[in-house]
């Protein structure tokens, strides 16, 4: 039997600039199946570092002759490349079996089978467990459906009817310890993966842990790990860097946690001692991780370590300075904790990144302008990356807004963060697409934050500025507005 797993054409959020991430996820799950089931020949497709577009996407399809595809997407602007994915390879063998997973398909499955019948199976929330039970199935049942029902955590249809299997209950610390190491072998080129406003060098993705014990309103990934946390021990986070580190000469990490390390001093600083002890500081490394703000405050000193560790830059959710809308959020924090850690951050040496959340039910002109002052007047972070409010399935947020009639748009596509989708009770999506570009502008059109951003001495800031201005994100956001 033959799995392949594919990452489809695609484009990324411009207003992170040009980048290429390695499809972590898959190669995880390919990883696993080449574990517990090594009869299974399995291959991964990443289309954008084999720069395959959908023309030669279909003749890698013909040429590979699977019996499995799968594809998958955590972000909903990404939901079309995977159902279009699924359908070219229905298209191809109509008898190939499909499988399509991430948090999007996991909160409408059944809509999507219903809508997408060359979408077979759908996988569930972490896919680990279920995807190879599920492969098991195949190989001795081949396309049968009758024992699907006995497979938990996949969805499917038969005979006309929507079947939902009970889930399977979010991963342990222990099961993420024993995860295999991702099947980076599977990919052409490792140096083909880099993130050009953060670094020259090829960066690679490490997963510390998962999910969040918080309940933003707004947070798929919340939704998608069910409120669950868990972590790798520190030994294995540290062996998986070092493993990097030397296997193919990483030298950039991107830290996936939602909250780095579940935002608890005492695990944080004994990684970075761990990581210190094996020789992985900032003089030979430099990793990225995102943190609470609340979190940033408990770390405190800890800081200085995981700078020392190579921590060199951090994405901080703030949101907004209004009790209220942190409150509607429930971000359980306030604005000047916000102030607070980014000045820690900065006095660490650590870029703070801060990220802005506009479009608010009750949001206004003024009210985003007095945001945005905040944001530059008094936090006054390294960058910040100005979001438009999202309502992805799954969330609360999006329950709430369906039911109050105020989601004006269902092109999945332009659930990305930087299209308005919802028209609220003062600002219509135009009106709030137009905020966005002018929130931009007051950031990176304004000659004082300008100057001192394209000549900062902290280097990631005044790359960040040069790319902008390069890059001319601003004039892409302007096409936006309609």
């Amino acid at each position: 039997m033959k799995l392949i797993l594919v990452e489809p054409p695609k484009n990324f959020w411009f207003v992170m600039g040009e980048y290429l991430p390695p499809p972590f996820n898959l190669l995880l799950l390919a990883a696993i199946v080449e574990k517990e089931l090594p009869d299974i020949e399995v291959k991964v497709i990443d289309c954008q570092a084999e720069e395959l577009d959908w023309l030669a996407l279909e003749q890698r399809i013909k040429q590979e002759k699977a019996d499995l595809i799968g594809s998958g997407s955590h972000a909903t602007c990404n939901v079309y490349k995977t159902v279009r994915t699924l359908d070219l390879a229905k298209q191809i063998d109509p008898d190939v079996i499909t499988i399509a997973g991430g948090s999007h398909f996991t909160m409408l499955d059944e809509e999507t089978l219903n809508q997408y019948p060359n979408i077979d199976i759908i996988v569930r929330y972490e896919a680990e467990k279920a995807l190879v039970v599920l492969l098991k199935h195949l190989q001795t049942q081949g396309r049968s459906r009758d024992g699907l029902k006995n497979i938990q955590g996949i969805s499917f249809k038969h005979d006309g009817k929507f079947y939902r299997t009970p889930d399977y209950p979010p991963l342990t610390s222990e099961e993420l310890d024993n995860l295999p190491y991702p099947a980076y072998h599977l990919v052409p080129d490792m140096t083909l993966y880099h993130f050009a406003m953060m670094s020259d060098v090829p960066y690679i993705l490490l997963e510390g842990s998962r999910g969040c014990t918080h309940d933003c309103t707004f947070c798929s990934q919340t939704a998608f790990y069910r409120r669950h946390w868990s972590t790798k021990s520190v030994e294995r986070i540290a062996d998986e860097m070092e493993w990097m580190y030397n296997t193919f000469n990483s030298r950039f990490f991107w830290f996936t946690d939602d909250n780095f390390c579940g935002g608890k001093p005492k695990l944080i600083e004994n990684l970075c001692q761990e990581m210190l002890s094996r020789g992985l500081n900032g003089d030979n490394i430099e990793w990225f991780a995102q943190m609470r703000v609340d979190s940033i405050l408990k770390v405190g000193d800890g800081l200085s370590t995981m700078n020392r560790a190579g921590n060199y830059w951090q994405l901080v959710g703030g949101e907004s300075p209004v009790t209220n809308v942190l409150n509607d959020f429930k971000k359980g924090i306030r604005g000047d904790q916000t102030v607070d850690a980014i000045k820690l951050l900065k006095n660490n040496n650590i870029l703070a990144q801060l990220m802005i959340m506009l479009g608010h039910e009750n949001e206004t002109r003024e009210s985003i302008q007095e945001t945005m002052k905040w944001a530059t007047d008094i936090v006054k972070p390294d960058f910040i990356i100005t979001m438009l409010l999202t309502p992805y399935p799954g969330t609360p947020l999006y329950e709430d807004l369906s039911a109050k009639g105020l989601i004006i748009d269902d092109n999945w596509t332009n659930y990305d963060m930087i299209h308005a989708v919802c028209d609220m009770k003062y600002l219509s999506a135009a009106e709030l697409q137009e905020e966005l570009y002018k929130a931009y502008r007051h950031v990176y059109d304004k000659w004082s934050l300008r100057i001192g951003g394209l000549f900062a001495k902290n280097k990631y800031k005044r790359r960040i500025y040069w790319y902008y201005l390069r890059a001319g994100v601003i004039r892409q956001l302007k096409r936006l507005i309609p």
